[in-house]
């Protein structure tokens, strides 16, 4: 570039600013002038903006009270609600509690109840167990008494039968005046009343009889003496001449018979008792 072309270019440059100042001057001069045209309304706007900024603040003051209010009523809401619910849930623990202990008291009440029942039962029980006992206590010592009543009755009925042979032999070989004595009613040395018969007679029958441990005067004979004490009643040559006759005359024979057959099993039960003796 010559030194013409940079001169040119500075004076053209400079040209330029002078035409935008020229221009900016211009538009400053029209916004001045519409400035002035637009003073009156612009202050109406600006009043008018002014009110509207004034009425959003109050709007705005007015919201933000309001929503204050709103926030503390609920705040208040909130509280009480709250206050509520935790009077509600004491107001419902304090009922579970209530129910609780009025469950506990029952259960108690019933575990009480199922006690004492089961005391009362147990008592019940050994009050009946107990009673049972003497009941059955009671009832065998009645069966004892009885028996022994039974026992001492038998005894006694055996002692009075032992008594009766004793004293039949006694008028037997005492009484004079004797000549009609049945041979039903004579004593023969067993239990079994109306003998007729050797038959009706055995050596079981009168060991049973004469070794009776019961009968009267023998308790401190031996065996031999209380055989020998029957021996003697029954000897043929005792018993034909001096008892036989006492009988009636058709009774007669067959006491010498029974007597007969009495005296041998006598006789052969004292052969066995002198055996014993020896034996030992």
């Amino acid at each position: 570039m010559t030194d013409e072309d940079f001169i040119f270019l500075k004076q053209l440059q400079a040209l330029q600013v002078d035409q935008r100042r020229k221009h900016t001057l211009g538009d400053a001069r029209e916004i001045v002038a519409r400035a002035e045209e637009l003073g009156p309304i612009r202050e109406l706007e600006h009043a008018e903006r002014d009110r509207q900024a004034v009425l959003r603040l109050e709007d705005n003051a007015r919201r933000k009270k309001e929503e204050e209010e709103f926030r503390r009523l609920e705040e208040l809401r909130r509280q009480e609600e709250e206050k509520r619910r935790e009077e509600e849930a004491r107001r419902r623990a304090e009922e579970e509690a209530r129910l609780r202990a009025q469950r506990e008291r029952e259960l108690q009440a019933k575990r009480e109840a199922l006690r004492k029942a089961q005391e009362e039962a147990e008592r019940r029980a050994r009050e009946q167990a107990e009673q049972r006992l003497r009941e059955e206590a009671q009832r065998q010592e009645r069966l004892r008494q009885e028996e022994e009543l039974r026992r001492n009755k038998a005894q006694a009925d055996i002692v009075a039968f032992f008594q009766l042979y004793d004293a039949k032999w006694q008028e037997l070989k005492l009484s004079k005046t004797l000549t009609s004595v049945m041979l039903c009613e004579m004593p023969w040395p067993i239990f079994q009343q109306g003998c007729t018969s050797p038959n009706d007679i055995s050596q079981r029958s009168m060991e049973e009889f004469i070794f009776h441990p019961l009968r009267p005067g023998m308790e401190l004979k031996s065996r031999k003496d209380r055989l020998k004490v029957e021996i003697l009643r029954f000897h043929p040559d005792k018993f034909n001449s001096n008892i036989a006759r006492k009988l009636r005359e058709c009774d007669r024979e067959m006491a010498i018979e029974i007597a007969g057959a009495l005296a041998r099993m006598l006789t052969h039960m004292m052969g066995e008792e002198i055996k014993k003796e020896g034996g030992q």
